[in-house]
C-alpha cells in the first residue's frame, strides 16, 4: 500500500521494539506495506477514522532525542505527513501511577545549560505540542472509547491520562534522590513523566512546519522503583495504553482539505487558450447557428458579434 493523495498521512513513532510491538498488536487483521526511507523501515496501513481514512505509517525511531529527530525528518520528507506522534513508555513523577496515560503539553530539554565554577546554571528548553492535538487529546480523554482498544476490563488498574509536560534527556534516571532528579525537581517541577527521545522529535517536528506534532507516552514505572524484571510486565502494557490512546486521537481528527474529510474530485483543468476555428494561411473557419429561432455569439479578440 502506497500513500494516497487524497488520503492523509499520520506517523507514529516509536524509540523500542517493545513500543513497536504493542501497536502493531492493537491493529489486528491490518494488512501492511514496507517503505525504507534511507534505511529506516516504515509499515504502512490504513486506519479509518470517523471524518475519512488515513494512511498509516508506523516506524522505530530507536533511543535518544537524537535518534528520534533524525526518524521524524525522513518521515517528513517521504510522506509529508499531517500527524506525527512519539508514542512509547516513559518513568511517572507526581501522582503518576503504572499505566497512566500522558499526553504531553510541553516536552522539557532539561540537559541545556552552563557549567561554572560557581554552579550549573540550567538553560531548560521548552517545545509544544501543536494546539490541535492538544485539543483534541482532552476530547479522547473525555469520551473515554480509546479503552475500548485494550479489552473488556483493560489490563489492570483503569489508566487515567494527564494533559501535562515531559521532561526530555539522555539519562536513564533510577533513584529520586539523583543529581539529575533534583534538577528536574528543581527546573520541570510540573513535568509528569521523563523520557529519552520526545524533545527532539517534537524538534524535528517543529523545524519542519505545518505538521501536528505530540509525545504521547504510558508510564511503565516510578522513578523509586525503577526495577528491569518489572519492567518486562509493565513495559508492554504502558505502550500499548499509549497506543491505543494514539490510535484514537488519529481516528478523531479531521483530515485536511475538505471538511468531511471526503477525497478531493479531480483537480480542475488549468486556464489557458480555448478556441474553434481554423489556423494556417487561407484558412476560413465557419461557425453558425441552425433552426427556428436560432442565435449565438462569436467572440473576436473581445468584441462580441450577434448571430
Amino acid at each position: 500500500m502506497h500513500p494516497s493523495p487524497q488520503r492523509p498521512v499520520a506517523v507514529l513513532g516509536m524509540p523500542l521494539p517493545v513500543e513497536y510491538e504493542a501497536v502493531l498488536s492493537l491493529l489486528p487483521g491490518h494488512t501492511f506495506t514496507e517503505r525504507t526511507v534511507r534505511g529506516t523501515v516504515f509499515k504502512l496501513t490504513e486506519l479509518q477514522g470517523r471524518h475519512g481514512a488515513w494512511t498509516l505509517a508506523l516506524t522505530m525511531t530507536g533511543r535518544q532525542n537524537e535518534a528520534a529527530a533524525v526518524a521524524v525528518e525522513r518521515a517528513v520528507a517521504a510522506f509529508d505527513p499531517q500527524v506525527i506522534l512519539l508514542v512509547g513508555v516513559a518513568g511517572g513523577r507526581r501522582d503518576a501511577a503504572v499505566g497512566d496515560v500522558i499526553a504531553a503539553t510541553e516536552v522539557y530539554g532539561y540537559e541545556a545549560g552552563e557549567d561554572t565554577d560557581a554552579d550549573y546554571l540550567s538553560r531548560i528548553k521548552t517545545l509544544q505540542a501543536t494546539h490541535l492535538l492538544l485539543q483534541q487529546a482532552h476530547q479522547v480523554d473525555v469520551e473515554d472509547a480509546w479503552r475500548e482498544r485494550l479489552g473488556p476490563a483493560g489490563d489492570g488498574p483503569r489508566p487515567r491520562v494527564h494533559h501535562r509536560p515531559i521532561a526530555a534527556g539522555s539519562k536513564v534516571i533510577t533513584g529520586v534522590r539523583s543529581g539529575t532528579a533534583a534538577l528536574i525537581d528543581r527546573h520541570c517541577g510540573d513535568a509528569q513523566g521523563i523520557d529519552m527521545e520526545g524533545f527532539g522529535a517534537l524538534a524535528a517536528a517543529w523545524r519542519t512546519g505545518g505538521v501536528e506534532a505530540m509525545v504521547i507516552r504510558g508510564v511503565s514505572d516510578l522513578l523509586a522503583d525503577k526495577d528491569k524484571a518489572a519492567d518486562r510486565h509493565r513495559q508492554p502494557r504502558a505502550a500499548r495504553h499509549a497506543g491505543a490512546f494514539a490510535l484514537a486521537l488519529v481516528e478523531r481528527l479531521e483530515p485536511r482539505g475538505r471538511p468531511d474529510g471526503a477525497p478531493d474530485g479531480p483537480a480542475p483543468e488549468p486556464e489557458g487558450a480555448r478556441y474553434i476555428g481554423a489556423v494556417g494561411q487561407g484558412a476560413t473557419a465557419i461557425i453558425a447557428a441552425f433552426g427556428d429561432g436560432a442565435h449565438g455569439t462569436v467572440n473576436l479578440d473581445r468584441a462580441t458579434t450577434d448571430l
